[in-house]
């Protein structure tokens, strides 16, 4: 029985209500960071779409050595087997979800296209099919097309309709996807790709500055136990979808506050030499710590910069890199801070000035 029909008769508890109102506090702060962040937006979205990938094919568990991941997540190269293909495709479909996703229409052609896309070469696309019976009628077959064609008109009618809240909405239609089960299989994974897309679509850009599937990968146990919730009884109306709206609210949440501190580590790098910027951080990670740990906390940073600020280091003998490639390890041989704590203090609060004006 779809949630998304019974909108009427869905109520939403009073944490819910407050959560709604932390994830539209911060959502109201998105003009200012993009505003902060300019012209290298695109920096950070295609570090964000590098993420995206690499935890998609993890997801997956497709089998794809960690260094051709990398390279084939950077860069435009032929594939050598099918998981290969699947990665190449799903980044296709990721370039479309994060630039033309407002665009989608309530299609179900539109979501059998990126999911026979992404999952041609791994799995049966094709639509499923479910028999039913009782004692008053002979047995038969429906497509499941059916039933997702009819969910989707009834969300395309309720979105244009500005009745209902949209993300709360967006998450009823992400757990009717997920259980109606429209493709013979993979429609676990398009699920969580509609719900990207229908995040972006609404207006949450969280996920251009923090990796969505990197995200679900790091709370795997509590997202699955949400969706076993929201999908048990689920045909007799019965399923429980808050515990999983709650645990995207947590996600919107815990990501805006992600994407605070990135706005600030931007500030500061505007006011300070990047290469300083980059010891400063070199000296908060953990002690070992490898290259893409600074490229997460420092999107807008090339990796040119990132490569001489850590010669620079290791010929001042502060690090020491442990092996050589793009996955090598550096390990910090020195715990003091150089930065003057007083210029930090001073800095700061000349940032926080310039915002409050």
């Amino acid at each position: 029985m779809s949630w998304v029909g019974q909108l009427d008769i869905f109520r939403l508890p009073s944490d819910v209500i407050i959560g709604l109102t932390d994830v539209y506090s911060y959502k109201g702060r998105q003009v200012f960071h993009d505003e902060v962040i300019g012209s290298e937006i695109k920096l950070y979205i295609e570090q964000t779409m590098i993420q995206d990938i690499e935890s998609f094919t993890t997801l997956l568990d497709l089998k794809v050595s960690p260094t051709r991941l990398a390279t084939l997540a950077r860069k435009e190269m032929s594939p050598r087997n099918n998981a290969e293909k699947t990665v190449l495709k799903f980044k296709q479909v990721l370039t479309n979800i994060m630039e033309k996703h407002q665009s989608f229409a309530f299609s179900t052609n539109e979501i059998q296209a990126f999911h026979s896309v992404v999952f041609e070469h791994i799995a049966n696309t094709r639509f499923a099919r479910t028999e039913t019976a009782s004692k008053f009628a002979t047995q038969k077959v429906i497509n499941k097309r059916l039933e997702l064609d009819e969910v989707l008109e009834t969300a395309d009618l309720v979105y244009r309709g500005h009745k209902y809240e949209k993300l709360v909405l967006s998450l009823l239609l992400f757990v009717d996807f997920y259980n109606i089960k429209a493709f013979q299989e993979k429609n676990e994974y398009t699920a969580l790709m509609l719900l990207q897309l229908l995040l972006f679509k609404i207006g949450f850009d969280n996920f251009k500055y923090v990796s969505f599937y990197e995200y679900i990968n790091e709370n795997f146990e509590e997202y699955k136990k949400a969706l076993v919730a929201a999908s048990f009884s689920y045909e007799e109306g019965l399923s429980q979808p808050l515990p999983l709206i709650r645990f995207f609210l947590r996600a919107l949440v815990e990501t805006s506050k992600t994407i605070a501190q990135m706005v600030k580590n931007h500030e500061y790098d505007q006011q300070l030499n990047k290469s300083y910027s980059l010891e400063n951080t070199v000296y908060k990670l953990p002690q070992v710590f490898q290259k893409e740990d600074l490229r997460r906390i420092h999107p807008g940073v090339s990796d040119s910069t990132i490569n001489r600020a850590l010669v620079r280091l290791r010929e001042e003998g502060v690090v020491r890199p442990l092996g050589k490639g793009r996955s090598a390890k550096w390990m910090r041989i020195q715990n003091k801070d150089k930065f003057n704590i007083q210029e930090q203090i001073s800095l700061d609060m000349i940032i926080e000035d310039k915002n409050a004006k």
